[in-house]
């Protein structure tokens, strides 16, 4: 029933439902197209990227994004999204009682807008990769590629702007902050030269003036005393020469002295010509004499020329010796002005640090604030559509198959559910298995639902039973159902019955009374025991029918309703009246029925009375089945205080009629001797929940099979 109604929902959803159609625009997130035109390209690690995407995705889903795509559309979306398809206009009515009635602005009207624009759109991103995927979905084909495409350039050109906009506000506060740090850095600037004129600090190219005379003079100082200790050591040996009286020494400047030169040459001829002299005359011949006074001579001018030579060398000392004191006392003089001016150095550097701090900073903001312009004279986008939405073929929904299948599905699965729950709520025992299960007790007999609404005069009865308008009469063909439809499920289960009671039985030799009982009321019991004792008497059975429901003797007013004697006036007289015959298709038996003028108290003390017990006894030996039907069990005592006049004992058990509880304390509260009885008859079962053994009977024996045949009853008293 479900996937009948769901389908049914489902067809009338495709005929009414307005067609769909998705166009789709794919947009790429590229964060290297925005690089090109920057100074210094920045490396993004995946982690980051995705980020990016996200948050661009995220972007494309807020209404800043439809505001722009709404901007893009034209004046002709508002009218376009306030279209209403015919389940719309069906219903809209009906949601016009939310409406506030208050007029729009225009930026409500458009914020309105923009909302109805999301609500047709989705973004998702494809993969994991960098693009996004945005689908509209509107009636028209044409309609949802313009606006997909409008969604995609209003984002770019939002990201434009907002780009733009970062970038001039960025370049604003640039501004400013350049200003003030070029202020900070001239004013530091022009401290730092304040405090050199104060302190007479002269700065040059390589330094501090004074820093750069002590390196001067430290370099003329080494100087000095080289040259001075050069002049020293020249003195010094022309000294030693002229106090040893050595006329052939030789220093730096003797070999470069021609006067010395030439005194020299002369020295060796006359030394060279004595030495012939006294070889060839001796050494006291005149000419000897001579050549050795002449080199005296010349070893006196030799002495003459050194000790000049030693005067020019001391004077070179002395002015050497006098230089090297001068420069020393003027580094001496700029060393001690150097410590006194320390002081002040330190303060002169701290100075400039603080300069050169500002100094840098304003630069290093001076060339922020010249990319920020270049980077607002290139509006690039890291976003791009790769493919722009074109107008579908074909529509997206509604798609019939898909609508069908999910029909059938829900269908399903509902009545599944529905089954499931409608199994887990109730309690009642619906399967043979169950009662076997609660009771302990053997199914002996599965009896099939008995329809008797062939007409409406068939079911006006039961419609004034239900209101309360007349007393529940049981009907007289469900009560001669097994003998007069010999081919249905009741026939079927009676002559199963019928077998088990035919079977020998040790509690009784003769006369077999045989208890109906059922838990409550409701479960079919009298129609059972009249089918009983009509299948039984069909086989030639002497059967009696006693009906032991003294409260409400339905078999009475069923089988015999124009009784006026019975039951009870036997028992009080001891005299056996009121036995009516009754045939149906040729089943005769006996019924002493219950003929009630007014309540009967004390039920189970007038069934255990000594007339009842003497009655069932003489009735023993007439009769080889006497059927006995009580009322409910669980709710009177009669059973159990006629419990040893009965030899065995059938329990009627209803489709979904008793609870598993209430069959189960009819059982452990001991109302009758569980161990007499035979088994259990499950009535009114459901023909569809044993549809696997009607296939395998049903070529022999259709259930619920009907007969054309009359119902005939007899009735005659006997005393």
């Amino acid at each position: 029933m479900s996937v009948s109604l769901l389908m049914s929902l489902a067809v009338l959803y495709l005929t009414i439902a307005t067609p769909k159609f998705d166009s789709t625009v794919d947009i790429l997130i590229d964060l290297r197209q925005a690089e090109l035109f920057r100074q210094q390209n920045t490396s993004t690690d995946a982690q980051v990227l995705n980020a990016i995407v996200e948050s661009q995705t995220e972007i494309l889903r807020s209404n800043t994004t439809a505001l722009a795509a709404i901007r893009r559309i034209g004046p002709t979306v508002e009218k376009e999204l306030n279209e209403k398809g015919f389940l719309q206009s069906l219903f809209g009515s009906a949601f016009s009682i939310f409406d506030t009635g208050k007029p729009f602005t225009p930026e409500q009207a458009e914020l309105s807008s923009a909302e109805k624009l999301m609500l047709l759109y989705s973004v998702k991103r494809v993969g994991i990769t960098n693009i996004i995927e945005v689908s509209v979905r509107t009636p028209y084909a044409e309609r949802s590629a313009r606006y997909a495409n409008a969604i995609a350039d209003g984002f770019i050109a939002d990201q434009l702007e907002a780009k733009y906009e970062t970038t001039r506000r960025g370049r604003s506060w640039l501004e400013g902050r350049l200003s003030e740090l070029r202020d900070q850095a001239t004013a530091a600037d022009r401290a730092v030269q304040d405090y050199k004129a104060k302190t007479n600090i002269v700065d040059t190219d390589k330094g501090l003036m004074s820093e750069r005379q002590v390196g001067d003079l430290n370099a003329s100082l080494i100087v000095a005393q080289a040259k001075t200790a050069e002049a020293k050591a020249r003195y010094d040996r022309i000294k030693d020469i002229v106090n040893r009286n050595i006329t052939d020494g030789s220093v730096t400047d003797s070999t470069q002295n021609l006067v010395i030169v030439r005194l020299r040459q002369q020295y060796f001829d006359s030394a060279k010509r004595e030495a012939d002299i006294t070889s060839k005359y001796g050494v006291n011949h005149v000419a000897a004499a001579n050549a050795r006074a002449e080199m005296a001579e010349i070893q006196r001018s030799l002495r003459s020329e050194f000790n000049r030579i030693a005067e020019a060398y001391s004077s070179d000392y002395e002015v050497a010796l006098a230089g090297e004191i001068s420069i020393k006392k003027r580094l001496d003089g700029l060393v001690a002005d150097a410590g006194i001016s320390n002081q002040s150095r330190v303060e002169l550097r701290s100075l400039e640090s603080s300069s050169q701090t500002y100094r840098s900073l304003y630069e290093s903001f001076l060339q922020k604030y010249t990319q920020a312009v270049q980077d607002q004279s290139f509006p690039i986008s890291e976003a791009r559509v790769v493919s722009s939405a074109k107008p579908p073929l074909r529509k997206a929904w509604p798609k019939g198959l898909v609508i069908l299948g999910l029909a059938i599905v829900g269908g399903t699965a509902i009545g599944l559910m529905l089954a499931l729950l409608r199994e887990l709520v109730r309690s009642s025992v619906r399967t043979p298995q169950a009662v076997e299960q609660v009771t302990g007790l053997p199914c002996i007999a599965i009896v099939p639902r008995v329809e008797t609404f062939k007409s409406l005069r068939d079911v006006l009865p039961r419609f004034f039973v239900a209101i309360g308008l007349r007393q529940h009469v049981i009907s007289k063909e469900m009560l001669v159902d097994a003998v007069m439809h010999p081919l249905s499920g009741t026939a079927e289960a009676m002559q199963e019955v019928k077998m088990l009671l035919e079977r020998p039985s040790g509690r009784s030799a003769g006369c077999r009374v045989i208890g109906m009982i059922s838990a409550i009321s409701g479960e079919g019991k009298t129609m059972i025991s009249s089918n009983i004792a009509h299948y039984l008497a069909l086989s030639g059975r002497k059967v009696l029918l006693l009906d032991y429901d003294l409260r409400y003797p339905s078999l009475t007013r069923a089988l015999a309703p124009k009784a006026k004697v019975g039951l009870l006036e036997t028992i009080d007289t001891g005299i056996l009246q009121g036995v009516t015959t009754i045939q149906a298709r040729g089943a005769k038996l006996q019924i002493l029925p219950t003929v009630m003028e007014e309540q009967v108290e004390h039920t189970s003390d007038v069934l255990r009375s000594p007339n009842n017990v003497a009655l069932l006894k003489t009735l023993r030996s007439s009769y080889d089945f006497i059927i006995v039907d009580y009322p409910p069990a669980l709710d009177f005592s009669d059973v159990r205080g006629t419990d040893e006049l009965i030899d065995e004992y059938l329990m009627v058990v209803g489709f979904d009629r008793p609870s598993k509880r209430d069959l189960a304390e009819c059982i452990s509260r001991d109302r009758f001797d569980t161990s007499r009885v035979l088994g259990v008859i499950f009535n009114r079962a459901d023909p569809n929940r044993h549809t696997k053994q009607r296939s395998r009977i049903g070529r022999y024996m259709p259930w619920n099979s009907q007969s054309m045949e009359p119902y005939p009853v007899n009735t005659m008293d006997s005393s």
